[in-house]
């Protein structure tokens, strides 16, 4: 008998701890939580699945987090992260320890507020868009690789198939540093370290789009956020690259491209720049995107549209 008192009231802990409160939940109008329609207001338990109808909901979570809701989303939150499973999520983060602590997982990506006070948006539809409303965000893949880091008020788009290996186009300069090729985005102002085929070189100094997947190598110019493995190539204009060069300490000169340093291992050697070249470039008016898988397509049942990708000041 008192085996079996002690083993109840062990049964009866396990199961408070497993039912631990993780936070509350309310909406203006009903939403239901595992299944359940709820008016008003509701306990939060970890792995909870949340689904909203023509109103939005607010998660208050008890480490301080803020999550809401957009009317028709559906999410499973837990005391570290959402995973947005239809809709729209926001995020607030006040605490500074918190910042990196808690994410938004959407189709495979992890999306991570960068700082305190950062108020980051996802949205699942055909496609992500994560818009970093106050402060910024991080993006990482399935992979663990960075795939995004968006300052306030800029935006990105992703595929939902491109979790593991991302397609990216960057349309910006191409320019030369330190023997290798780097191109900088428009809205984010990040820069990427340049891989690809030999036809890249001879657009140094110009403004171009380039498509590629994101490497898992590390890149070498410290500067750069990720290497991109770039499969095409399109020029846009000629030229208008000097300036960006310069606040980059890069090369906007084609010629200087000719005996930049050999290509990896398993890469194609580049080619020397077509000849008539222009030195001169274009402003850093580099429009960069994630490539959707869908054409088109905004945030379905959103709290508020995404913001527009911040312009670049650089001239």
């Amino acid at each position: 008998m008192r085996v079996h008192t002690v083993v109840s009231a062990c049964l009866v802990c396990a199961a408070s701890a497993a039912a631990a409160s993780i936070g509350t939940v309310a909406a203006s109008g009903h939403f239901s939580v595992g299944g359940t329609t709820v008016w008003g207001n509701s306990t939060l338990f970890d792995g909870a699945r949340i689904e909203t109808s023509d109103a939005s909901s607010e998660l208050r979570l008890d480490n301080g987090v803020r999550v809401q809701l957009g009317a028709d989303s559906r999410a499973r939150v837990w005391a570290d992260h959402l995973v947005l499973e239809k809709g729209v999520g926001q995020m607030g983060i006040q605490n500074a320890g918190r910042a990196g602590a808690f994410w938004i997982s959407a189709g495979g990506y992890a999306v991570h507020a960068a700082e305190a006070g950062s108020r980051v948006r996802v949205g699942l539809g055909s496609e992500i868009e994560i818009a970093a409303l106050a402060g910024g965000a991080r993006v990482n893949a399935a992979n663990g690789t960075l795939v995004a880091s968006i300052v306030p008020g800029a935006s990105a788009k992703i595929a939902l198939q491109s979790a593991q290996a991302p397609t990216v186009q960057h349309t910006g300069c191409l320019l030369l540093k330190e023997g290798r090729l780097i191109q900088q985005d428009e809205d984010t102002q990040q820069v990427y370290e340049i891989n690809g085929p030999s036809d890249l070189r001879a657009n140094v100094g110009n403004r171009v789009l380039t498509t590629g997947r994101v490497s898992s190598a590390k890149p070498v110019i410290q500067i750069a956020m990720a290497v991109i493995d770039v499969s095409t190539v399109s020029p846009r204009s000629q030229g208008g690259c000097l300036s960006v060069a310069s606040a980059l300490d890069a090369q906007a000169n084609p010629a200087s491209a000719a005996t930049g340093p050999a290509a990896p291992a398993g890469q194609q050697a580049p080619a020397a720049p077509a000849s008539g070249g222009s030195g001169t470039g274009l402003s850093t008016g580099a429009k960069v995107g994630i490539i959707a898988a869908v054409a088109g397509g905004g945030i379905a049942g959103g709290v508020l549209a995404l913001s527009g990708g911040k312009k670049s000041t650089s001239q």
